[in-house]
């Protein structure tokens, strides 16, 4: 009786060790990481990017299972109309001086899709709203890789500067309610 208990817990002990070292945390690479941004209006569109400051990515064996991402919104560009970046960084649009740093934590991923879903909350302006979207996924043991198209309403982060949803007399000066991220991310070990 003695041994089939010892070699229960030997069991046991085999099989967490076994699942603590398929679990690992991957961190972002900023130089191969990007996040391009798109928003348009009645009449043509800008586009620009922002920088991830930081993040990590938790994969248990070569899935991915979680994450965590700190975008600096002081690097936000406008990068076909450079004067529009103050813009964008005043209190009309982001208002990075109080709010320098948005974030996304993913809650969940379904990788019952070709193209899993991934969930999670993301803040901006200090308002944490829930979002999910698919995302091309793939882990190796020594990085991972993640492409994802992501739509965002600025109206659900109290962003409402010539949004017709708001302002019923803007004409061809209303910009849409959503925006779009364009991410690709790279984190390895």
């Amino acid at each position: 009786m003695k041994k089939i208990g010892l070699v229960i817990i030997l069991f046991c002990c085999i099989v967490s060790m076994a699942t603590a070292q398929s679990t690992a945390t991957y961190t972002v690479d900023k130089t191969k990481s990007s996040i391009k941004w798109v928003a348009k209006k009645v009449v043509g569109g800008h586009e620009g990017t922002i920088n991830i400051k930081e993040g990590t990515v938790n994969v248990s064996g070569n899935k991915v299972t979680g994450g965590s991402f700190v975008i600096d919104m002081l690097s936000l560009k406008c990068t076909d109309a450079e004067r529009l970046t103050g813009h964008l960084k005043n209190e009309d649009f982001f208002n990075v001086e109080k709010f320098p740093t948005s974030v996304f934590v993913i809650t969940k991923i379904d990788h019952t899709k070709k193209d899993p879903i991934i969930t999670g909350k993301l803040t901006i302006k200090g308002i944490t709203k829930d979002i999910s979207f698919p995302a091309t996924l793939s882990a190796d043991g020594a990085k991972v890789e993640a492409k994802a198209t992501v739509k965002v309403n600025r109206l659900d982060y109290d962003i409402k500067y010539r949004s017709s949803s708001f302002f019923a007399d803007l004409g061809n000066r209303a910009i849409e309610d959503e925006f779009t991220l364009e991410i690709s991310l790279v984190a390895t070990k």
